[in-house]
C-alpha cells in the first residue's frame, strides 16, 4: 500500500479532484466514513487557500503507523506571499480574499494536531494531522457516543455539556447525531435527525457532522443554510442549532424539522422548530433568543425522545451533571422504534 500521496494544486478543479480522490485513497483504509469526510474537507480547505492566496502549491498525505495508532498527516506547501499575521489569519471569519474566512480555523477544529510555518514572501507550510485509529481518534458515531469538538473558547468554564445518541434497535449506526463546538466566544450546540434510520440515515448525518466541524459559526442563519446545501441530494434531515453566547449570557436557537429544545430553570422556555426538511425545503428562518442564568439547563433532542419527557428531569437537573442528565434522558425516554439523540448544557456562569 502506498503510504504517501501528493497532489499538485493550481486551480479549483485540482482542489475538487484532490478532495474526491482523498476519500478513496488506500492509505485511509482504516478510517471511518466520518474521518474520511473530515480529511477530504481538510484537503479541500487547504487547497482552496493555496489557489486563493498563492496560486500554486502541493498537498501531500502520509500514513503514519506507530504503537497501534494510525495518523494521517496532511501537508500543504506553497511559495506564495506568506501570511503576515498568523494569529489574525486563524481568527474565525477573518479573510483577505473576500471569502468567509472559515478555512484555517475550520481545519484547526477538524485536526488533532495543527501547525503553520509562514513568513512574508517566503511561502507557507501547514501541517494537519488526524488520528484515524487509536485512542485519540474521533469517537465513532454509534450508540451512546459523545461528540465534543474543538478546543473551545477561554470561557469554557461557563458550561457543562454532554452529547448522547442511540441507534434504532437492531441497527449498528444511528441517523441521529449530536455535537458541540467551541467557536466565536461561545458554544454551538447541534442536534441532527437524518430521515429514516440505518446505514443510509447514518451517511446523511455523517455528512452534516463533517460540514459543521468545518464551518462552525455563531451565525445560525448562515450555518443552517450551509447544512441545507450539504444535505441536497440525500434523504434529508431535521436540524436544531443553538449558540450559547458567553459574553451576553444568552442562547440563540434555530431549528428546522422535528427537533426540539427546552430550557429548564427558574424561567422555563421551549423552542419552536419550523416545518421543513434540510436538503429539500428550507423554511423561513425563525431565530429565538432567551437569557441564560446560573443553573439553567438547556436540552436539544430529536423526535426519538417524547416532547414532554423533559418535564421528568426538571426536579433533578440541579443535582446532576450534564452527562448524568443526558444518560438518564435516553435511558428513561428513548422510543423503542427510532434513533434518538440529545445535547445537554448546564449554564454555570
Amino acid at each position: 500500500m502506498n503510504r504517501i500521496e501528493r497532489f499538485l494544486i493550481a486551480s479549483e478543479g485540482d482542489v475538487a479532484v484532490a478532495a474526491v480522490r482523498t476519500r478513496q485513497l488506500p492509505l485511509l483504509q482504516d478510517a471511518s466514513e466520518v474521518d474520511r469526510a473530515l480529511i477530504a474537507t481538510i484537503v479541500s480547505e487547504l487547497g482552496t487557500n493555496i489557489v486563493k492566496y498563492a496560486g500554486r502549491g502541493f498537498i501531500g498525505l502520509q500514513r503514519l503507523d506507530a504503537a497501534g495508532a494510525v495518523d494521517i498527516e496532511i501537508v500543504a506547501e506553497d511559495s506564495g506571499p506568506g501570511i503576515v499575521d498568523i494569529h489574525q489569519a486563524m481568527a474565525d471569519h477573518f479573510s483577505t480574499g473576500g471569502s468567509l474566512g472559515l478555512g484555517l480555523p475550520g481545519v484547526r477544529r477538524m485536526a488533532d494536531e495543527f501547525t503553520i510555518a509562514s513568513q512574508p514572501r517566503q511561502g507557507t507550510r501547514i501541517v494537519a494531522r488526524k488520528r484515524v485509529v487509536g485512542r485519540a481518534a474521533a469517537p465513532p458515531l454509534d450508540p451512546s457516543s459523545q461528540r465534543t469538538l474543538g478546543s473551545g473558547p477561554p470561557t469554557a468554564g461557563c458550561w457543562d455539556v454532554s452529547c448522547r445518541v442511540c441507534a434504532h434497535p437492531g441497527e449498528l449506526r444511528s441517523g441521529d447525531q449530536a455535537l458541540v463546538i467551541g467557536c466565536d466566544g461561545g458554544l454551538l450546540l447541534a442536534i441532527i435527525d437524518a430521515s429514516g434510520h440505518g446505514e443510509r440515515a447514518y451517511q446523511v448525518s455523517t455528512r452534516l457532522v463533517a460540514h459543521l466541524q468545518a464551518h462552525a459559526s455563531a451565525d445560525l442563519l448562515q450555518t443552517m443554510a450551509g447544512l441545507h446545501a450539504a444535505a441536497q441530494g440525500t434523504l434529508g434531515a431535521a436540524v436544531g442549532l443553538a449558540f450559547a453566547d458567553a459574553a451576553r449570557n444568552q442562547l440563540r436557537y434555530l431549528a428546522v424539522g422535528n427537533t426540539r429544545a427546552a430550557k429548564l430553570g427558574a424561567q422555563a422556555w421551549r423552542g419552536v422548530s419550523r416545518d421543513g426538511v434540510l436538503g429539500e425545503r428550507l423554511p423561513t428562518a425563525f431565530e429565538q433568543t432567551v437569557p441564560l442564568s446560573t443553573g439553567d439547563c438547556v436540552i436539544l433532542w430529536t423526535d426519538g425522545l417524547p416532547d414532554l419527557a423533559t418535564h421528568a428531569l426538571q426536579s433533578s437537573v440541579s443535582l446532576r451533571s450534564a452527562d448524568q442528565i443526558a444518560r438518564r434522558f435516553l435511558a428513561d425516554s428513548a422510543k423503542p422504534y427510532d434513533d434518538a439523540g440529545c445535547v445537554v448544557m448546564k449554564w454555570l456562569k
